[in-house]
């Protein structure tokens, strides 16, 4: 499937998941106001930490090896038996942390004990979070793209039902809980569409563990792990020292800018995970390489600059329509991000050559080098500019990122 093609699937799919985002964001911004979306964010950075730790940080290299190996069965059988022992093997520390530790995690992320049975229910909840998102990395990585975003699309609209219903009756409480309840219900619709797949076996999940192949996922793990460590760490010290430096209204509409930024970008996410990774893992020309990266540019990129366009001159309109009265401190937040969001997305199509090519050492270096500098960069400028500084500390962040990826691009060190 040609990138235009899997770009006009994600679209159409992430069209109706961005209108349930929207409807759900306007439902808890309304409801629960900007100390809410805070704590959402919040509580968002921690599900990805839980996540990756669950899983082993292996969805990308589940996606590489799946694409590199999809014809030829018996070896891609021997990952996905490694893949599974991997996440069991992990899962249940997890799972026992969370049981144990539940008020103590509670206290120390969502800063009140309130919200500990929430981690109970997370940690029941577990086991079908790292099912799904073992499912939907298979069918990635098998290019069932129009499968893949049907099942997106249904996950997404599923989760606004669960949100509305729980936002309503108990706040911010009930859009805790329904991130954590709705994956284990869209666990059984995704094994209802893929019970007739010819690759759905029980004996393609479970057999001998493959020392072999759990080295190469091991690469993925590192990855995944320093992106854990870094990304969901430093938004939640920026967060945080917004919130100390101005207030928790502030900090609840920066993360309000990223949701904005989150939304309208799905696309492109999407069509890079779908098509970009497995595409670049199969591709080995340099001459191939450069052809995809420059239709990634020519067809991305003007969709990004264009959205972003529209959203700054759009801003009043989209508090308006997505949040509240009381999000208007985000206004002036607009423009810093979607210059970093413009940045971001450059220099993403040009790092989604490093992790299809599994530059290990080379993805953990700039992760943590710019993991580290944007709370830096966020600190400085928070202190020159007050509410505004995080986001120019995000698109600067983005613009020394860009400049650093062609460099190793032009090198050579991406191949």
């Amino acid at each position: 499937m040609k990138l235009a093609s899997t770009v006009s699937w994600s679209a159409l799919a992430t069209l109706i998941r961005l209108a349930n985002g929207f409807v759900s964001m306007k439902i808890v911004a309304l409801l629960v106001g900007p100390l809410g979306i805070a704590l959402i964010g919040q509580f968002g950075n921690f599900n990805s930490i839980v996540m990756v730790l669950a899983l082993g940080g292996i969805s990308t290299g589940i996606i590489k090896y799946t694409a590199q190996y999809k014809d030829n069965p018996k070896e891609l059988y021997k990952i996905w038996h490694t893949v599974t022992w991997v996440s069991v093997i992990l899962s249940i520390p997890v799972i026992i942390v969370l049981l144990v530790f539940h008020n103590w995690l509670a206290q120390e992320f969502l800063h009140d004990v309130k919200y500990g049975s929430i981690l109970v229910v997370f940690a029941f909840s577990l086991g079908f979070y790292v099912a799904n998102s073992l499912f939907l990395n298979i069918l990635n990585g098998l290019h069932e793209i129009k499968r893949f975003n049907l099942l997106n699309t249904i996950n997404s609209t599923l989760g606004l039902l669960i949100t509305i219903a729980l936002v309503y009756q108990y706040k911010v409480y009930g859009a805790l809980l329904a991130m954590v309840t709705s994956q284990s219900i869209t666990f059984f619709i995704i094994i209802f569409f893929v019970r007739k797949q010819a690759w759905f076996k029980l004996s393609n999940f479970f057999g001998k563990f493959d020392r072999f192949y759990f080295k190469k996922l091991l690469g993925f793990t590192a990855m995944s792990l320093t992106s854990m460590c870094v990304i969901p760490t430093s938004q939640m010290f920026v967060r945080g020292y917004l919130a100390s430096h101005t207030s928790w209204g502030i900090a609840g509409c920066w993360q309000g800018m990223q949701k904005i930024s989150d939304a309208y970008l799905m696309i492109v996410y999407t069509a890079l995970g779908t098509y970009f990774l497995p595409k670049l893992a199969n591709v080995q020309s340099e001459d191939q390489i450069s052809k995809e990266i420059s239709n990634g540019y020519k067809i991305i990129m003007p969709f990004v600059i264009a959205s972003a366009v529209v959203i700054y001159f759009c801003r009043d309109v989209v508090i308006q329509v997505l949040f509240a009265k009381s999000f208007g401190a985000m206004r002036d937040m607009f423009f810093w991000q979607l210059i970093g969001d413009c940045f971001k997305l450059a220099s993403w199509i040009l790092a989604y050559l490093m992790l299809a090519k599994a530059k290990t050492k080379l993805f953990m270096i700039t992760e943590i080098i710019f993991g580290i500098s944007f709370p830096l960069l966020s600190y400085l400028f928070i202190n020159l500019a007050g509410a505004d500084g995080a986001v120019m500390a995000f698109a600067l962040n983005y613009m020394i990122y860009f400049v650093l990826f062609v460099v190793l691009y032009k090198k050579g060190y991406l191949f």
